[in-house]
């Protein structure tokens, strides 16, 4: 039925009606879809949802807001949550990452970018690559979007709030392949001096490796922003699906258990201190209701002043012993006064430590480092890992490795393509996968003379200190190792620049590139030096030689005129 077969004509009977129905009927599908995304989360096997022709099942994108907003107030409210994020995050990004390119050329346009300031606050510095580690494990997803200069080639990043990417569009006929990200934003301009009231807004962004022969301006009527595409980065859930999925998602129930079975003992603890004494008194109620009065505050009674305070510390209590009335015969009960035992009454704090190991295994981080408990733990667990949790760390490392591997390209195409870049090269689109191939031009100072006249190589070194500390002396042998061959000399395996980078890194060195120009520049000026040295040595030796030989053909020519010359 139709809200004109319900209502009749709205001419004849007037809009009103119609237009409380439609604001009802809204309202209802507002409240059924919010029902939904709850539910979403409050159901094992149903909560799942299909999302697109690509994927089987997958959460729906108001599911995945409620899931990532859950896991991000757990990781701020919940200690064993953020404890085990920041663990990792310390582990990955702790003693930071050196990235530089292999040719000259190459590291100028990947150091301009890194050395940013902008991209420093957005990325590259310490701090921010640290909370893009905590971003990606309680989000599951972090979105970066790249603005090159068309005339430096520079290229700016910043960071767009995943809950504002609604939905990604794949290619039709391969879903790995990403095109566009829609995203949807509010958004407050100040018109002089005015803040105005916030205007949602809907755009698109091509994703970074996407680069189509034809550029159309809009796509559903909003517009296409090319010179901003977006890079994706997404862990937890399937490779198939278009997001992530929180990677601690599987440790919040058990997080909160934790939390609730802490709250339950501290509850039997306060009540079972709230009787600290028991009292046995004769008298029945006349002397319970005395011992009451006796104990009880003297404060409202018509004074301010308690006049009856509760007895210090270490006091002594003194009651009337046991007497028999002489009358009667009777035993008299005298008052008596005894602390209450909670001996065996408070369950054991360990008993809840297997709901504990439940958050241990969804977060990959060992019960040793996750709860910090010395019973458990000893100076070989403080200086080493177990090796699931080394790999899972190492893993997340080249994670990010790729990561940055994928951004230093676009820096070197966008250098390339741009008209006054530090870089210069070809373009060129392949007939068959209409993909842009970007070739840098060729190297004429490369010192090898087999690479001269090649294109320059594009490589770009992207080194991790060691996790471990009991690997360095490890690693510096296996360096000298290769570097001498237990020769002890050097035996040309590794060129002197390459194996002071390699030893710096090893030692855990902040900022490798620069100490490896300073060490290698003063290693050019003393070879420089010894050369000279050397030649002037030569030189001199030379002179000598030939005023040697002068001083005997001299001698050999007056020998005849003076034959007793010496």
């Amino acid at each position: 039925m139709t809200l004109v077969d319900r209502y009749g004509n709205p001419i004849a009977s007037g809009y009103g009606d119609l237009r409380e129905a439609i604001a009802q009927r809204d309202a209802s599908l507002e409240l059924l879809s919010e029902r939904l995304a709850e539910l979403e989360l409050a159901m094992d096997d149903d909560g799942w949802l299909p999302l697109d022709g690509w994927t089987a099942v997958e959460f729906s994108r108001d599911g995945l807001d409620r899931l990532i907003r859950l896991a991000r107030l757990s990781y701020l409210k919940n200690p064993l949550i953020n404890h085990a994020v920041s663990i990792q995050a310390h582990y990955v990004f702790g003693q930071g990452v050196n990235v530089r390119g292999k040719r000259d050329l190459v590291n100028d346009a990947i150091q301009t970018f890194w050395d940013d300031r902008g991209n420093r606050k957005s990325l590259t510095r310490q701090q921010a690559l640290t909370m893009k580690e905590v971003e990606l494990q309680v989000a599951g997803n972090v979105a970066l979007s790249l603005f090159p200069s068309r005339v430096s080639g520079r290229v700016k990043i910043r960071t767009v709030p995943i809950e504002e990417i609604r939905e990604v569009i794949r290619n039709p006929d391969d879903a790995q392949e990403p095109w566009f990200y829609k995203r949807v934003w509010r958004e407050r301009r100040l018109n002089n001096g005015v803040f105005q009231e916030p205007v949602q807004r809907t755009a698109y962004y091509p994703d970074w490796g996407f680069r189509p022969r034809r550029m159309p301006g809009t796509l559903d009527g909003n517009p296409i922003h090319w010179g901003s595409p977006i890079y994706h980065v997404k862990v937890g859930g399937f490779d198939s699906w278009a997001f992530g999925v929180p990677e601690v998602y599987s440790a919040l129930d058990w997080a909160r258990a934790v939390k609730e079975d802490l709250e339950d003992y501290l509850t039997i603890r306060k009540a079972l201190a709230r009787f600290v004494w028991r009292l046995k008194t004769p008298g029945g109620a006349a002397g319970v209701a005395a011992a009451k009065d006796r104990l009880g505050t003297t404060v409202g009674s018509g004074s301010y002043l308690e006049t009856n305070p509760p007895p210090l510390a270490g006091s002594t209590f003194i009651g009337a012993q046991e007497q028999r009335d002489p009358v009667t015969g009777r035993t008299i009960a005298g008052v008596d006064m005894e602390p209450i035992r909670t001996a065996g009454a408070t369950p054991s704090l360990n008993e809840g430590r297997r709901v504990g190991l439940m958050v241990a295994a969804g977060t990959g981080i060992p019960e040793t480092m996750l709860f910090g408990d010395a019973d458990v733990g000893n100076l070989a667990t403080a200086k080493t890992l177990d090796r699931p949790t080394e790999l899972q760390m190492m893993n997340r490392q080249a994670l990010w490795r790729d990561v940055f591997n994928d951004l230093a390209d676009f820096v070197i195409d966008s250098s390339v393509r741009s008209t006054r870049g530090v870089l210069k090269g070809s373009i060129v689109r392949d007939q068959e996968t209409e993909e842009e191939i970007v070739t840098l031009a060729a190297d004429d100072t490369n010192e090898d003379p087999e690479l001269r006249g090649e294109p320059m190589d594009r490589q770009v070194d992207i080194d991790f200190p060691a996790l471990l500390e009991r690997d360095i002396g490890a690693r510096i042998d296996a360096i000298v190792t290769a570097a001498t061959l237990d020769g002890k000399s050097k035996a040309r395996t590794i060129d002197d620049k390459n194996l002071v980078k390699m030893l710096l890194t090893a030692l855990g060195e902040d900022d490798v590139d620069e100490m490896v120009e300073t060490i290698m520049s003063v290693a050019e000026e003393q070879e420089t030096e010894q050369a000279t040295r050397a030649s002037e040595d030569r030189t001199q030796a030379e002179a000598t030689e030939r005023l040697a030989e002068a001083v005997h053909d001299l001698r050999e020519a007056v020998r005849p005129v003076f034959p007793n010359a010496a």
